[in-house]
């Protein structure tokens, strides 16, 4: 409070004071008393003291401690080397050279280059023929050579593949009984020869897996037969096809589109010039065949659909009935159950298969060569459920309902052969053709162990409903196959097989009309197969094979009746 009424009572003189001051000059005069002290002065000399300050002596005493040392040995981890196999030495030519019972020699050569990474090149040659007699029967020594050179060339961007393939077969129409020795081995002796190529072109997606993939095939195969000894006029058959095809391909997002496309040319020669013959037995015939299969793949991760077409225009002989253009939907769908431990599966597909002289040969080289060429068409609905059970088992389970155009089949023919000879029925085969409809189940077992041991187990049913024809003739209805591959310690290699047929008929009624509701029942097919090999090293083995070991003399077509147990052995050579 006192400090309050100090500071108002000094700020009122200063604002009395401006006050005056603004008024005008005022001049005041007061008297006051202002004492000065007196000075004096210091008498004593300075002097320097020098003063010592003494450092006081600081003892540190020394503790002793007495520490227990402890040495630690720490592991140190082993170090990791990562050690790479030495690639497994090449050796690019192999020699199979055997000899077995019915005097039957076979032989395999194959040489092709080492590792390259820009080129593949090859040839592989093969022999198989017999000189031995069946007891009973007319000659049926037979020959086979086969040989092919193949070569891949690696581009940047670009695959090209090349193949050319040569057949040689000699044979015998030998389905004749022949206690007598009538026949010689001219006499009914056949000879066919093909010659073939292919060159494919195709880009590379390795570097991106969203580009278009195409790929352009060119190909040709020419197939004849030579001219019969006993043949004075020209009626060997001969047959030309050619095909050039592309294929493209495109992934976008779960999305697989595909597009086949290919043209079949085929031309077929028989007796063409041979006036002696009726005009329906001379051949000079054309066929042309343009194939579209668009389809489109689409999958998520348990399900794939797959939808399309597939349209064949077809080009028949003149003055047929028979529709130009064929179109069969394609469809096929899957899902995966349990970690594809069942995939279940379901399907439309079909389509035109362009039969040639050199494919029905092929099937039956006991066929008669003048015969016509009709293509066939099929549609098929089918469906199942496959899967694997184990890391070693797998299984599959299909059912199917297929209808068939121009299937074609073989009966023996009821017309002499031989040029006059002797009436040499039964010994060749006709093709006639037939629309049918079959019912199939199907049922399949693999197990396989590493690389050791494999074992397939597959057996059909099929059910045939022939249009015309009163069987399915030489068609088996019942085929149950059994095979199996063995590695004991990479030194000893086992193959078997067994095959089992049944059902198969065979027509009578062609030879006598007055049967004409006989049919033969073909014998039961029992056939087994064995072969051991051992491996000496690397370069050097020998092996055994055992044919038909139930020694069953069946009819594999009828009358043409097959050799019985066989024994081959031989050794190989790689170099």
């Amino acid at each position: 409070m006192i400090k309050f009424v100090k500071h108002t009572s000094l700020l009122i003189c200063f604002l009395v004071s401006g006050l005056s001051y603004a008024q005008g000059e005022t001049e005041i005069i007061s008297e006051a008393e202002r004492p000065i002290s007196p000075s004096y002065r210091i008498t004593e000399i300075p002097k320097v003291i020098d003063t010592v300050i003494p450092i006081p002596n600081i003892d540190y005493p020394l503790l002793i401690r007495n520490k227990e040392t402890e040495i630690n040995l720490n592991d140190i981890e082993a170090s990791r080397i990562k050690i790479v196999d030495k690639l497994e030495k090449l050796y690019p030519g192999y020699i199979k050279l055997g000899l077995g019972n019915y005097t039957t020699p076979i032989g395999e050569f194959y040489y092709n280059t080492t590792r390259n990474r820009r080129t593949n090149m090859g040839v592989h040659v093969k022999h198989h023929s017999s000189w031995g007699k069946l007891n009973g029967w007319s000659p049926q020594t037979f020959d086979n050579t086969e040989g092919k050179l193949f070569g891949e060339f690696f581009a940047t961007d670009y695959k090209f593949e090349t193949e050319i393939d040569y057949l040689n077969s000699g044979y015998h129409f030998y389905g004749v009984e022949d206690t007598t020795d009538f026949f010689t081995t001219d006499s009914l002796r056949n000879r066919v020869q093909g010659f073939g190529g292919m060159f494919k072109m195709s880009n590379n997606s390795r570097k991106d897996s969203a580009k278009l993939l195409w790929s352009a095939t060119l190909g040709n195969q020419y197939f004849h037969e030579f001219q019969r000894p006993w043949d004075t006029s020209d009626k060997h058959a001969r047959n030309n096809n050619f095909r050039a095809g592309a294929a493209f391909k495109y992934k976008h997002l779960r999305n697989v589109y595909n597009l086949d496309f290919d043209w079949l040319y085929n031309r077929y020669w028989y007796a063409e010039n041979d006036e002696t013959l009726p005009t329906e037995e001379r051949f000079n015939e054309r066929n042309a065949n343009i194939h579209f299969r668009p389809t489109i793949s689409t999958y998520g991760e348990k399900w794939k659909i797959v939808y399309g077409l597939d349209m064949v225009f077809d080009f028949p002989k003149v003055n047929t009935n028979e529709s130009i253009f064929k179109v069969v939907p394609v469809i096929e769908g899957k899902y995966s159950l349990f970690d594809d431990m069942f995939i279940p599966y379901v399907g439309i597909d079909g389509g035109v298969t362009q039969n040639s002289f050199y494919t029905l040969n092929r099937i039956n080289p006991y066929m008669y060569s003048g015969t016509e060429l009709l293509n066939e068409r099929l549609f098929n609905l089918y469906g199942g459920i496959k899967g694997t059970l184990s890391k070693t088992i797998s299984f599959n389970i299909a059912a199917h309902l297929k209808n068939y155009k121009n299937k074609a089949l073989f009966v023996n023919m009821n017309t002499p052969q031989a040029g006059g000879l002797i009436n040499t029925d039964l010994n060749r085969y006709d093709v006639i053709y037939d629309n049918m409809n079959s019912m199939g189940l199907e049922g399949s077992m693999s197990f396989q162990l590493d690389e050791k041991l494999k074992i397939d187990a597959i057996t059909q049913y099929y059910r045939y409903n022939p249009e015309n024809e009163l069987y399915a003739w030489h068609l088996p209805e019942l085929k149950f196959t059994l095979r199996g591959s063995y590695n004991m310690f990479d030194k000893i290699y086992a193959k078997a097989d067994f095959t089992l047929e049944q059902g198969r008929k065979s027509p009578v009624y062609l030879f006598n009309p007055a049967d004409d509701n006989i049919a033969v029942n073909m014998p039961v097919i029992a056939d087994g197969n064995l072969s051991v090999e051992y491996r000496y090293n690397s370069r050097i083995s020998a092996f055994v094979q055992l044919n038909n070991i139930a020694a069953q003399k069946y009819d594999r077509w009828y009358n043409n009746r097959v050799q019985g147990f066989q024994v081959l052995g031989g050794v190989t050579f790689g170099f």
